[in-house]
């Protein structure tokens, strides 16, 4: 009896969404997931994968998995961090350039929270950047 084989899953022949992209282009682990499905329930039966092979992509898997996670924890503590810092220099006295290329300084009297990180308010002026200080006393 002839066998015939069976060829590695097309675009065409995954569901709508293994194929589709996340935002900028990349493949989510839940995509990867089911093109490792698709990738199974294709497969030659008469020349199945190596075990090794699965083994490696599995552990490629996790390895891209936790660096992910590494990435956002690295992230999250960055802006808590980011925050903390710019909430201390509330009640301080701080020197910075105006923006114009004049050295100004106040008192830090508010810390406002936007999407770009924290931002001071010296002396009534707002959205002063902590990285545009330049002495804190």
């Amino acid at each position: 009896m002839a066998v015939n084989s069976i060829t590695t899953a097309t675009p065409a022949a995954l569901p709508e969404s293994a194929t589709a992209k996340k935002a900028g282009g990349a493949l989510d682990k839940d995509t990867f997931l089911k093109l490792l499905v698709e990738q199974l329930r294709h497969q030659d039966p008469t020349a199945p994968a190596d075990s090794s092979e699965w083994t490696a992509q599995m552990a490629q898997f996790s390895t891209v998995e936790q660096l992910t996670n590494l990435a956002t924890s690295t992230h999250d503590t960055a802006r808590t961090t980011e925050v903390s810092q710019a909430v201390g220099l509330l009640g301080r006295t701080v020197s910075y350039d105006d923006g114009s290329g004049t050295p100004a300084s106040g008192v830090v009297q508010r810390v406002d929270l936007g999407q770009n990180g924290p931002t001071l308010t010296i002396n009534g002026v707002s959205g002063i950047s902590p990285a545009d200080l330049s002495d804190v006393t």
